[in-house]
């Protein structure tokens, strides 16, 4: 529980809480993103994705030479595809993978945050179904404007003047 409440407050405190008392077997992307995946139901959903949406150049760890699959510069990109790449959309219909994409965190606020996660997204899901859209960039295309549709829909700072319409 100390973690858990660690990690709302801070995501990079927890995690290091969580490496120091053995949660974690090492401070290693792989094992993050699946640590984060299989206690996506007890950590915090907003600080799960701003880990998974941390710019490329945030380091957990600042000393040099420190690779980025072990918490230097990259390690939150690391963590975002490796969590992407532990998820089966496998047969999944193109709304279901998001759905279930999307359960295990929520989506930070920046646009070039969900730009890099939903790019990820759509990469894992066009390799699982080649059938489905020509490119992973159709596919990246489609799930950022279901995103945009969808807070465009349901977030109530949006003012009824400034929502989309048919025309």
């Amino acid at each position: 529980q100390t973690g858990e409440v660690k990690f709302k407050l801070n995501p990079k405190t927890g995690i290091l809480h969580f490496v120091k008392h053995k949660f974690l077997e090492e401070l290693e992307a792989k094992a993050v993103a699946q640590f984060l995946l299989a206690n996506k139901d007890k950590l915090d959903k907003t600080q799960i994705g701003e880990i998974l949406g941390k710019e490329p150049d945030y380091a957990f760890v600042k000393d040099e030479g420190v690779p980025a699959s072990h918490g230097g510069k990259g390690f939150c990109v690391a963590i975002l595809h490796e969590y992407v790449d532990n998820m089966v959309f496998n047969g999944l219909e193109f709304d279901e993978a998001i759905r279930l994409f999307l359960s295990g965190f929520r989506l930070p606020g920046e646009a070039q945050k969900i730009d890099r996660i939903m790019e990820k997204f759509a990469e894992r899901y066009s390799k699982q179904n080649p059938q489905v859209f020509a490119s992973a960039d159709t596919a990246f295309i489609l799930a950022f404007s279901i995103i945009m549709l969808n807070t465009d829909l349901h977030n109530p700072s949006i003012k009824e003047e400034r929502r989309m319409t048919v025309e």
